[in-house]
Formats: C-alpha cells, sequence, structure tokens
C-alpha cells in the first residue's frame, strides 16, 4: 500500500498536475497556471528553456550577429538589449516588495536567461515564489536582456526543437525559418500591455499603451485615416540587404530593430546616435505670440501642443514619466524674472498606489494653453523662452533611487556606483521643443532636433537641486 501511494506521488510531481497542495509548514503552494492566466497575463510567464537552432550553436544574439549584422547593431543601441542593466529597472528590482522574478519575465524573458525556474506561489503571493534550480542557464546570455529569440526563436512543441519565426521567409536560409509576420506584429502585446489585477501594494507596471492604440485607431478609422499598429511606428522600413554572408540576394524591405520610443537613452552616450536612429517626437509644438507687446505691459500668449505622431496618449507606459512645458522670462543677464510651468502625465498617490489624475494628450488631441506675464518697464536684452523636456524620472524620485540598496551586481556589473551616482550616467529627461524670442526686437530661434540633443547630453552630472523637473 505503501508503494503504491508513494508511486503515485512521485506520477503526480512527474506529470506536473499538482494543483493547490498544503506543506507541513502549513502555507499552500500554488502553480503559476493557477494564479495568472496564460493568455491574458502571458507576462507571468517566462519563455520556455530553448535549443540552439539547428545549425546555430546557441541561442545568443551575437550568432545572429554573424549574418544580421546591421540589426544586431541596432539592437546594441536600443532600449531591448539595456533592458537588464537599466539603472531605475534595478533600483526598482531591489526593494523589498517587488516581485522580482516577475519583472525579470520582461526584462530577460527567455528561461535560459535565468538561474532557477519558479514553479509555485507560496500562499498564492507573488512575494513569494517557490524555485528550482535551472540546469539550462546560461550567464553569459543573461546579459543580453530582451536579444533576438526573445521575439524569433519559438520552441515545437511537440519535439521541443528550436525554430526561428521571420516576417519574410527564405528557402536559401540556412537555419529553420517559419514565416509569420503576424506574430511578430504582436510579440509586442506580451510585455507592453501588462494589465491586470494590482499585485503587490506599489507595483505600477500596469501600461494601458495598448488600448490607448486601440482608442486612437477608432478614432482614425470614422475619418478614413490609416491605423498604424506598435511596428508602423517603432520598427521603421528601411532597403537593405538582410543578410550580409549572401550579397547576392535582392535588396529588400526590412524593419530596422532601434525602437527609439520617447528619446530618452539608457545612457548618455545614446543621444550620440539617437537622430540617426529615427527618433522623431510625437509632440508638436507652436508658440503664438501677439503681433507686438508694450514694456510694463502684461504680455498675453498661447502655446499650442498636440499629439501629432504618436498613436497612444502621450506620454504613455510608464506612470512616472510626464511632458514639462516651461516658459521663461529672463533678462539681458540670463538671470530668470518670471517663470510658468504645464505637467502633462499622470498623478499617483502612494502607499498604496492610487491614480488620482491624469491630463495626458490622446492620440490626434491639440491644447491650447494659455499664458500670461506681466514685462518690465525696460525689455532691453529680455528673452521669452519655451522649453519642452520628457521627463523619464522627476528630481524628486531620482533621490529616491539614488539612495537604493541590495543592488544585484549580477544583473548589474558596478551597479551600486552607477546609482548612487547616477546624474552621471543616467538621461532622466530629454529636450524635445524650445524656442527663444528677443523681446527687443522679436527675432525667434527655433531650435533645432541636433541642438535639442545637445541640450540634453548638458544634463549629464547635473546636480539634482539644478534640475527644473
Amino acid at each position: 500500500m505503501r508503494l503504491r501511494i508513494a508511486s503515485l506521488f512521485i506520477f503526480v510531481i512527474a506529470t506536473g498536475i499538482i494543483l493547490n497542495f498544503q506543506t507541513q509548514s502549513g502555507s499552500r503552494l500554488t502553480p503559476l497556471d493557477h494564479r495568472f492566466d496564460k493568455e491574458k497575463e502571458s507576462y507571468a510567464f517566462v519563455l520556455p528553456n530553448l535549443k540552439p537552432v539547428e545549425v546555430i550553436d546557441t541561442i545568443q544574439g551575437e550568432t545572429c550577429a554573424v549574418c544580421h549584422r546591421d540589426i544586431y547593431d541596432e539592437w546594441r543601441a536600443s532600449t531591448h538589449a539595456n533592458a537588464l542593466r537599466d539603472i531605475q529597472f534595478q533600483a526598482e528590482l531591489s526593494k523589498a516588495d517587488s516581485p522580482k522574478w516577475l519583472c525579470l519575465n520582461c526584462h530577460i524573458p527567455v528561461q535560459n536567461q535565468r538561474d532557477s525556474i519558479v514553479t509555485h506561489l507560496r500562499d498564492n503571493d507573488v512575494l513569494q515564489p517557490v524555485k528550482k534550480v535551472n540546469s539550462e542557464f546560461i550567464a553569459e546570455y543573461q546579459q543580453e536582456g530582451i536579444s533576438c529569440a526573445a521575439c524569433h526563436i519559438r520552441r515545437d512543441e511537440k519535439t521541443g526543437a528550436s525554430y526561428i519565426i521571420g516576417a519574410i521567409g527564405s528557402t536559401y536560409a540556412p537555419h529553420p525559418v517559419k514565416k509569420d509576420p503576424e506574430f511578430l506584429r504582436q510579440i509586442c502585446v506580451r510585455c507592453h500591455d501588462p494589465q491586470g489585477e494590482q499585485l503587490t501594494q506599489n507595483l505600477l507596471c500596469w501600461f494601458e499603451t495598448v488600448d490607448e492604440l486601440a482608442d486612437g485607431q477608432a478614432n482614425l478609422q470614422k475619418t478614413g485615416g490609416k491605423t498604424p499598429d506598435c511596428v508602423d511606428c517603432h520598427m521603421p522600413i528601411k532597403k537593405r540587404l538582410l543578410t550580409i554572408t549572401f550579397p547576392m540576394f535582392p535588396v529588400r524591405d526590412s524593419h530596422m530593430h532601434h525602437w527609439v520610443g520617447s528619446g530618452v537613452p539608457k545612457q548618455f552616450d545614446g543621444y550620440d546616435n539617437l537622430l540617426e536612429r529615427g527618433y522623431i517626437s510625437g509632440l508638436e509644438t507652436m508658440v503664438n505670440l501677439p503681433q507686438s507687446w508694450l514694456p510694463g505691459s502684461d504680455l498675453k500668449f498661447s502655446i499650442m501642443l498636440k499629439n501629432a505622431r504618436s498613436g497612444h496618449d502621450l506620454p504613455t507606459a510608464d506612470p512616472e514619466r510626464f511632458l514639462l512645458v516651461k516658459v521663461v522670462l529672463s533678462d539681458k543677464n540670463g538671470a530668470c524674472l518670471q517663470e510658468r510651468q504645464l505637467r502633462i502625465g499622470q498623478e499617483w498617490l502612494w502607499n498604496p498606489a492610487r491614480k488620482v489624475g491624469d491630463n495626458r494628450l490622446k492620440q490626434g488631441e491639440t491644447r491650447v494653453w494659455p499664458v500670461q506675464l506681466p514685462l518690465p518697464q525696460k525689455l532691453a536684452g529680455n528673452r521669452l523662452s519655451v522649453f519642452v523636456l520628457h521627463v523619464r524620472l522627476s528630481s524628486k524620485n531620482a533621490k529616491y533611487m539614488m539612495q537604493a540598496k541590495n543592488i544585484d551586481e549580477s544583473f548589474l556589473p558596478n551597479g551600486r556606483e552607477l546609482i548612487a551616482n547616477a546624474t552621471e550616467h543616467y538621461p532622466f529627461a530629454s529636450f524635445i521643443f524650445r524656442e527663444d524670442i528677443d523681446l527687443t526686437g522679436g527675432r525667434r530661434k527655433l531650435f533645432s532636433p541636433e541642438e535639442l540633443v545637445a541640450l540634453s547630453k548638458k544634463e549629464k552630472g547635473k546636480a539634482l537641486s539644478q534640475r527644473d523637473y
């Protein structure tokens, strides 16, 4: 009898059909697929261990570079390649109430990148994962963050063999390719639409970008406009050779793999090729001034702000992001005489986290901000400046981030120093608009994209007390 019971227990474990059961300590273990819906909450499940594709030694991105060098170089400069080494992410990950395993499912989404496998939750609590050692862990692959395999390699459920998913497909490829462009166009949703219940008191990683995009598409359909998806905007097409190893093949349409997004890179050197990577702000800004103004009077004007090139809300995703519109009246020496600010973004309160405000710009929305400034009696040398910054992290929140402890330096080498001195390493905001108006002669200077990038780079090393955001 004992043998039969033991055999049954081993069978249940081996087949993975344990449901909820109680341990000797009294806690209850819940399998992940009983806690999360795989279809609606795919972010809760890491992609399973992948075997190397036939004729390719590894699943690492550097192997793909042998043939697809241009695409690999684009990826290396992307936020995806830096997903694990993101300073802000690692600071968040170090918090005691961070469900680390869950966050890592998107930042290193392939099981081979994880030294352990989460099998259950203790007492249905995301902060109490039950793990087992992953014998197929590849330490070097972990540092690649979100690399080629996360989107382009999948496992055959019947054979366990890996195959590559491509947008075009080719019988000449040295490895097996399955043509499935629709799958690739939808893969973004797995990590960029992690909606669901609030899993911990302050977990805010619930984005509404996909719903925002759907609302924008519905509005465009009413007017007969084109309804772009994520790929249309974030992976523009370039005509080129798909592989450097077969130069005799024809030049074809190929999607760029930069994903420049908001234009706030993960390191300051990311500004160096930001424009070459195709960055264009989604915001259109226009300063509407009267034809003339008088010293000592009130200057009344308006600033037009339009979400002209983003299919989703602006800004989207991370609730800490916001647009800061600043109007500064300065004297001939550059000293500030008057200042006005407008913040466009979400407002949250904490412990527990809850949204209390949201004035973001919808797709295609135009907002006019009226401004009134009292002018001095003498205008000689006075200047009116209008700035717009896309802020990833306010100085207040950056101060807390830079005090983070318990940084896992296996994820972020030298992480303690990088986070403690984040002002030297991590851009908190980018300038996306600036116009200067000489109030004496009315001359106007609109800053070029190159000049805006230069302004953004000058934020490096600036003390938090000297920042305006």
